[in-house]
This record gives C-alpha cells, structure tokens and sequence, in this order.
C-alpha cells in the first residue's frame, strides 16, 4: 500500500542550547531525518523544545504550531476536509490554566448576579472517533517526541481527535513537566513506543514520566534504559564542569565528593558500574543508542519507512 505520511517530531527541552549543528545528538531530530517519505517541512517536520527549563510555559506554542502544520497538511492532501469544515480540538481543550481562568470568571460573574454559560472542554469520545472523516489508510500520522515534546504529543494526538487517528507515537521518556497541559493519557494513537529511563541511573529523580495510559490503543510498549533522561533523547553529559544548575550528574564516569581530608574522586553509581562491567558514560551512552534502536524498531515494525 502507498501510505501517505505526515510525521512530526518534537524534541526535548532546551534543545537550543544542547544539540549539535548537524543534529547528531538528537534521537527526534535523527528520526524524522531518517523517515523515507516526502520533503522536510512539507511532509515531514521536527521542532526545537521548549527554552524554559522550570515551566516549560512556551511548550504551548510549540503545540499549536505543530498542530496548525499537520491540519494545513492535511488540508493540502484531502481539499473536502475544508469544506466539512472539521477543525481539531482547540488548545483550551488541552489545557487546565485556561479551563480554571473559565471557570473563575463564570463564578466571578455568577456572584454578581450575571447568568454567564461556562465554557466546557471537548472530551475524546467514541462517537468523535467513529465520525473521523480519515482513517490510518488515508494518511498515516506519526509523532516522535521527547521529554516535554513528548508531552506535547501526547496532547497533539487528542487536538487530532476529530479528524483522524495517529498511527504511531514514539516517545523517548515523556514527562509532564508542563503546569498547564494534562498528557497523562495517551489517545486518539493507535501504536505506541515508549522509551524511559531505567530509575537505578538515577537521573532526574525529582520527576517522573508522563503518558503512561493508554486508551484505545491497539499496542503500546513500554522498556526501561540504563542512560539518563537526557540521553533517553540522545545527549547526555559525562564531563563534571559541564553540569549546570539544572544539569544531571547521573552519567558521569567519576564524582567527586567532600570528605575530611579534602575531594576524593569516587566512581559514580557503583552499583550499575559492577552489573555491566563498565563506567556510567559508556553505560549511558550504550542505553542512548538502544533506546533510540527500540523506538525505530516498533516503527519499522509497523510499515514506518525509518532507517
């Protein structure tokens, strides 16, 4: 079957800064790049995450841009779209901050004695869902998306509801890291990769994974990796003056540590450094690239033209 393809990656947070020139660091990046169907920016499309490393706030954004790409693709490929006039769900339909400022103004304007009608937010349905005017054999819409990118897909295929199914979501350790969108539940997808972090790396124990149910979905699998939540999406730091504020520590090969005697040079994350008979940067590395395997592996194994 000639499948039509519409396949759009978005990457982690503060991809910006930490990601090579040519992209090499990249798991998103590389993974639309390696998809055989049409053009970059035409069929398929990847996006920088978002720069905000405490609120993720300009994750939104990027939400709506890759939506309004993937309806004007689609409009381009199925012109009768337009004039049934079907639109996806809007982002209020995605996001809490905008339902509560609803409601408290409808409450505000109720005390006063006004008779205002709250906004409510579109749910995904069955019967929304039966009504798709596309179907996975029209046009086959993938998703690749890493940390809070991998939020924002998991958003993206709800907005989709309304016109058409996403065939394959591959997510290398999706977190909700985002006040504002709700991307617990995976829906509207009918096959889904989840990559995550195995948690005896250690890395980013302060948060945990996102779109983690999965309703309606024809297959999901999930697999742990031994590398941190950085190299779940292809970079990771192995050098100590390379942490920031915000860095992660979890895959460096060494640590130092203060002790009476003044800095000792420990071996990081012994533990693991015994399991696989090596230190944590080739640990991590190893898990970067396997993790990056699986999710290309479930693609493949579902028609996806990836290398």
């Amino acid at each position: 079957m000639n499948n039509k393809y519409i396949v759009v990656g978005i990457d982690g947070t503060g991809s910006r800064e930490w990601m090579y020139k040519d992209g090499s660091n990249s798991s998103t990046y590389k993974f639309i790049r390696d998809v055989h169907y049409g053009a970059m920016d035409i069929d398929r499309r990847w996006y920088n995450g978002p720069s905000n490393v405490v609120t993720g706030s300009d994750t939104e954004p990027i939400l709506q841009e890759a939506l309004d790409f993937i309806y004007q693709r689609i409009g381009s490929l199925f012109p009768a779209i337009k004039s049934q006039a079907i639109k996806p769900l809007e982002m209020f339909d995605v996001n809490s901050c905008m339902q509560n400022q609803e409601r408290t103004t409808q409450e505000y304007m109720a005390g006063r004695g006004y008779s205002v009608s709250y906004r409510k937010p579109v749910q995904v349905t069955q019967n929304m869902l039966a009504h798709q005017p596309l179907t996975t054999d029209d046009v086959r819409v993938v998703l690749i998306g890493h940390s809070r990118g991998g939020l924002a897909t998991t958003a993206l295929a709800r907005m989709l509801s309304p016109l058409v199914r996403v065939y394959f979501m591959g997510l290398y350790d999706s977190v909700d890291r985002e006040g504002c969108l709700d991307g617990m539940n995976v829906e509207n997808v009918k096959f889904v990769a989840h990559a995550r972090r195995h948690p005896d790396v250690r890395s980013r124990t302060y948060f945990g994974n996102t779109s983690l149910k999965y309703i309606g979905v024809d297959h999901a699998e999930e697999r742990f990796f031994y590398t941190s939540h950085g190299g779940m999406g292809g970079s990771f730091i192995t050098k100590a003056n390379e942490v920031t504020a915000f860095g992660d520590s979890s895959c460096l090969p060494t640590i130092n540590v203060q002790t009476e005697q003044g800095p000792l040079e420990l071996i990081n994350n012994p533990a693991l450094v015994q399991k696989f008979g090596k230190k944590m940067d080739l640990v991590c590395a190893d898990g970067s690239s396997e993790a990056d395997q699986f999710i290309r592996t479930q693609a493949k194994k579902y028609g996806i033209p990836v290398d």
